[in-house]
């Protein structure tokens, strides 16, 4: 019989993870600054139980590429530390990231509080499926390569942060919104059978049937269940400040609409929003669309313990 992790009412830890030297363009590191300036997540406003817990900054300006791993190595294990802490305490997270590569820290941390009692699933929303290894990689980049090192593959210094190599199991993953990727992510991805929802069959589908399949899979043979969401997934017209725009994306209030219809019980354990480009939004369009998201998967939440 599953297990259910059952937390304290609307505690929900927010952590920022201010750093950029994943990707080539290093202007969504103040992505988490941009969020707490905007002062507009009404959840902050009205429950102390909700706290910002603090922005996590990388220690150094690296000189190397190698280098860089580590910088990223670092940030994502002070970042595990926190989503490790949140899920021990029976509390919710978000992260604010920074470059998709804050997700090797979130989702290393979050496996590692849950290891003993069991694996945990993940529905990845991006337009990429930033599943390369260094051996694939054109360019090197580490946020191109954060869902392969979640499934064990790929440098030390990032695979092996907080416990085994392998967080998650390929039967327990889903991306949706994919239209952006490489021939050889495509062939690893299928290879290990995680399940991926195209553009295409997102269009076909509609984007509630898809969340609703992509839920139950991430959750029937796990404890837990997380949400990663890249912004650039959304089409550039309702999300233009992104690190890696791509069109034909998925409509932003279509998104918020399917998430309304969605539960987020007991075991879904945090939820985390990367690659804000604020100085390619407009108007704070997609920073408020970012923060609309936070508030539409947290306020349908059922605390039905309580």
């Amino acid at each position: 019989m599953k297990q259910t992790i059952v937390k304290h009412a609307n505690k929900i830890s927010i952590i920022g993870a201010a750093s950029c030297y994943g990707a080539k363009d290093m202007r969504c590191a103040n992505a988490p600054i941009v969020f707490q300036k905007l002062a507009d997540i009404p959840l902050l406003k009205q429950n102390e139980n909700i706290t910002w817990v603090k922005n996590i900054y990388p220690d150094h300006i690296p000189t190397s590429n190698s280098d860089k791993i580590s910088v990223i190595s670092e940030v994502c294990k002070q970042l595990a530390k926190h989503t490790h802490k949140a899920v021990n305490n029976q509390e919710s997270f978000v992260v604010i990231g920074g470059d998709h590569s804050c997700a090797i820290g979130t989702w290393s941390g979050a496996y590692a509080a849950l290891e003993k009692q069991g694996d945990i699933g993940l529905i990845w929303i991006d337009a990429h499926m930033d599943s390369h290894t260094m051996a694939t990689s054109s360019t090197g980049a580490i946020h191109g390569m954060p869902l392969a090192c979640l499934l064990g593959h790929g440098d030390e210094q990032l695979t092996g942060i907080e416990t085994r190599a392998n967080k998650l199991d390929p039967s327990n993953v889903c991306l949706i919104g994919i239209r952006s990727y490489e021939k050889e992510e495509a062939v690893f991805l299928e290879k290990l059978g995680v399940k991926i929802f195209y553009i295409e069959d997102v269009k076909k589908s509609g984007i509630n049937k898809v969340l609703e399949q992509a839920k139950l899979r991430v959750s029937q043979n796990t404890v837990a269940y997380g949400l990663s969401i890249d912004l650039d997934a959304i089409d550039p017209n309702d999300a233009p400040g992104v690190g890696s725009p791509e069109k034909n994306g998925l409509n932003a209030e279509e998104l918020i609409d399917a998430l309304n219809k969605q539960e987020f019980n007991d075991d879904f354990i945090g939820l985390e929003i990367a690659e804000l480009n604020s100085e390619q939004d407009l108007d704070d369009k997609t920073a408020k669309l970012a923060i609309k998201l936070i508030n539409t998967i947290f306020q349908v939440r059922k605390y039905e313990h309580y």
